[in-house]
């Protein structure tokens, strides 16, 4: 038989234990997590080139700088020299890049930690260390760039992209499909990649729907697949040349221009796009019908969010601000 104060005891003692667990639990997640039950916290990114540079440490002792790329599925370094030290259990793989003709050797190291800032952890993830690297991308301005990561992070969190003000932050999905001042745009995650079903306007009026791949590890606005469909939709087409830097190598080809794009009711008008030529772009192969990708440039005066979990860009619409770039959106409301 328990007396009242032993009862009070006791309790206090398994609700202290409870919060005791509940510390560990959030403190050793696997994968992307928030530390001190936080519900939503905004990070501080550098962008040049269109690309969102972000500042990290790995296993505690290597400051890295990383290209965010909703292409990528896991945190990927340019040198094996960039983490404290491999794993002993790692194994060989073949990595697609784009710039490259063929697949490139990588080797991955297992169970690294990541951290973005004190409340943003990762722990125990994978690693992937290519062998060979686009050069160009080690160094953007003065700025050393160690690598890229992406999914492991959209994966876990609803994450919202301020380019003006250089912010991002991630909150705790909630299921919603509306915001405020934002146009609600459905996509898809197929094998780890967003892919959002668009719509262009042909030479002969004609609309023309088009599965493009969200990249926002390119500097591109919009790069299509050489296709018989392209000349259906360019207004103007520039001469041969460099055109991108892909994660394996420099990709060539041609700039044009499209008459106009269409997302959810959001129009946006006279886009400059790229059509790599030969072998310079070598895409992953999925099992998916996809014509091209939509790239980092085409957002950059704007605010985006990305929901993976329940499947939603939210995109800035004008009512929200200012019309200032061509890539600011008009709706169908307005026409």
């Amino acid at each position: 038989m328990l007396f009242p104060f032993q009862r009070i005891f006791l309790c206090f003692i398994g609700f202290f234990w409870l919060i005791q667990l509940h510390i560990f639990a959030d403190s050793n997640h696997l994968g992307f997590g928030f530390n001190n039950e936080k519900n939503s916290v905004s990070i501080p990114f550098t962008s040049y080139n269109n690309l969102i540079i972000v500042k990290a440490e790995i296993d505690g002792q290597n400051k890295l700088n990383l290209i965010l790329d909703t292409g990528i599925r896991s945190l990927v370094v340019f040198d094996k020299s960039y983490i404290p030290k491999v794993s002993d259990h790692t194994f060989e793989i073949k990595f697609t890049g784009a710039g490259s003709e063929s697949p490139i050797d990588a080797l991955v190291s297992i169970n690294h930690n990541l951290r973005l800032c004190d409340e943003v952890v990762a722990n125990q993830i994978n690693t992937v260390i290519l062998k060979r690297s686009n050069k160009q991308l080690h160094n953007l301005k003065g700025l050393k760039i160690h690598g890229a990561f992406g999914y492991q992070l959209f994966s876990r969190f609803q994450v919202k992209i301020n380019y003006k003000q250089h912010l991002l932050t991630l909150s705790e999905p909630d299921k919603k499909n509306k915001m405020d001042g934002f146009e609600a745009i459905p996509i898809k995650i197929h094998d780890t990649k967003p892919f959002i079903e668009t719509s262009f306007l042909t030479k002969k009026n004609e609309r023309k729907q088009l599965n493009l791949m969200l990249d926002l590890g390119a500097n591109h606005k919009i790069l299509f697949y050489e296709n018989p469909y392209i000349s259906d939709l360019i207004l103007h087409e520039n001469d041969d040349g460099r055109i991108a830097e892909g994660l394996s190598n420099t990709i060539y080809g041609i700039k044009a221009t499209t008459n106009s794009i269409q997302l959810g009711t959001l129009i946006f008008t006279k886009i400059e796009i790229l059509i790599p030529t030969g072998n310079s772009y070598q895409h992953e192969s999925l099992n998916i019908e996809k014509h091209g990708a939509l790239g980092g440039a085409f957002f950059n005066k704007s605010t985006i969010v990305l929901d993976y979990i329940n499947g939603f860009l939210f995109v800035e619409s004008k009512q929200n601000k200012p019309r200032s770039s061509e890539t600011s959106p008009i709706t169908l409301r307005e026409l």
